[in-house]
Parts: C-alpha cells; structure tokens; sequence
C-alpha cells in the first residue's frame, strides 16, 4: 500500500515555517534558510543518516544560541525526516517538543503555527494517531484561511493530508471531499503535476478500502463504480509521472520511490520496477555529484 505518511513531503505539501532572521537581545541566529537548503540538498542522494545529523547539529546551535524561530524550523524538519524514515519515537519527541516551543513562543493562528500544526498532525497521523491528528488540521486550516488566499498551494498540502487523515478514520467521504478540494488547487500549480500524481494514488487505495468494506461508516455506501474509479486513478497518476515537462530531480526520485508499492499492490509490477528504477538511476547520478 501507499506509504501515505509520506506525502507531506511532497513538494506542494511541504509545511515549512518561513525561515526568520532577527537581532534580538542575547540571541545568536542560526542561517534557517541556508539548513533547509543544505538539508534539501542531503536528501537529494537519500542519505537519511547524513540528513539526522545534520539536523541534530542545527538543533544544538539554535538552543545553545536561544534562537527559538531557528529551533522550531529544526524541529519541523525533524518531523518530516523522521516521518520518511519510520523513527516513532524520535518523531513523536520531535512533535512533542515543537508544539511545546509554538505555544511559549504564542505565535497564534499565524502561518508558522499553522504549518507547524500541519507537521505535527502528519507525523502523529503517521504513527497510529490520525483521530488526534485532524483537530491540529482543523487549527491550520483557520490560521492559513484568516492569512493566505483560497488557492494558495498550501491550501492543496493541507487538503491532501486532512483527506488521508478521514481515510484513516474510516470517513471515506469527507476524505473525497477533501481530496476534491486538493485536486483543484493543485491543477493550478505550475509545478502541480507530481502532487496531482500524488493525490490519485491517495485516492486509489481510499476508493479500494471503501469499496471492499462497503462504506466504512453508517449509512455511507461507497459509489457503485468505485472498482473502475480506482483504475482511472492510477491511469492519471502515472499520466503525470510519464510527463517529460517534469524536472528529472531528488524530487521526482522521491516521488516515483513512494509511488511504487502503490502500483504494485494494485497489481502493475512493470510500473513499480520502473518507477523503482527511475528513482535509483536520480539518486545515484546525485551521490557521484556530491562525491
């Protein structure tokens, strides 16, 4: 099946508290932007190891240097790392800790709260804890919708994982919903495709679930057509990853390594080996570059 818990780190989806730089009395600032950067630039050889200390590094320095917006960025990106690599415990410590340092640092219902809101949900929904999850979705959602427009790409991110989030639960149509709402902020996007590729897969294994259970709420019956509405799904989703237009990169590597057991739970071994291979051919042209 799809590793969902993955997702949050496509790009779209990708929830990054905007890096700040400030002066303030007795604070020594870490270069937030520059970590990210370098961080990005680890995982593009999919060097997880390297990326943990890495970031293990910048943590020590922003405390030791009291700088608390440094740190949350940290923070966030050791939720996301940890997500990918199946560490529970690290990535729990590290959503424990981040939202502690959101609420002493009071930033409200601001675009940092919300997206670290959004880190913190995944990882927990990651872990076993989707029904915790959505009430931190629900509190990113009210700060992106007072602070950013409609269709803002974050918008898309946030769609997606609350869909998986539902899924999760057994709420099949509300995640619909939610991935319908993903889906038109994402086609948008001129860098939208991956996500888009994304999402069908995402919908894929809910219309599968759904179906085989028979609407796994009350009263919720799945649609009639679910068994072809998954092979259209995966039809469009790889549509999007054949795409010539789309940058071979760490990114895509990424994707088409995530995207493949979902094809081959559905039966479509040629494509899982493909995408498999596809992935390699990036990661290892990246490590003979970084060498």
């Amino acid at each position: 099946m799809l590793e969902r818990e993955d997702w949050e780190e496509q790009r779209c989806c990708l929830s990054r508290p905007e890096p700040t730089f400030h002066e303030e009395e007795g604070v020594t600032p870490i270069p937030a932007r520059k970590v990210v950067e370098e961080l990005d630039e680890i995982l593009a050889s999919n060097d997880t190891k390297k990326a943990e200390d890495h970031l293990k590094t910048w943590l020590e320095k922003a405390r030791a240097g009291k700088d608390r917006s440094g740190e949350l960025t940290v923070l966030n990106e050791q939720m996301g790392l940890y997500r990918s690599m199946g560490d529970e415990e690290q990535g729990m410590k590290a959503v424990k800790e981040g939202l502690a340092l959101l609420e002493a640092m009071d930033l409200k219902e601001s675009v940092t709260a919300g997206t670290t809101w959004i880190n913190a949900a995944t990882t927990m929904k990651a872990f076993g804890d989707a029904a915790g999850a959505i009430p931190l979705y629900e509190k990113a959602w009210r700060a992106y919708s007072g602070r950013l427009d409609p269709a803002d790409y974050r918008f898309g991110g946030l769609s997606n994982n609350m869909a998986l989030a539902y899924t999760d639960i057994g709420d099949c149509l509300h995640a619909s919903r939610y991935y319908e709402k993903a889906l038109s902020i994402m086609e948008k996007l001129p860098e939208g495709k991956l996500e888009m590729a994304v999402t069908y897969l995402n919908m894929a294994c809910m219309y599968d679930a759904w179906g085989r259970l028979g609407g796994l709420k009350e009263g919720e019956e799945a649609p009639e057509d679910w068994d072809e509405r998954i092979w259209d799904c995966l039809e469009k989703a790889m549509a999007y990853l054949d795409d010539p237009q789309i940058p071979r990169d760490g990114y895509y590597a990424f994707t088409c390594s995530k995207c493949a057991p979902t094809f081959s739970y559905f039966g479509q071994f040629r494509r899982k080996k493909e995408l498999e291979e596809r992935a390699e051919a990036i990661y290892e042209e990246n490590r003979g570059e970084g060498t």
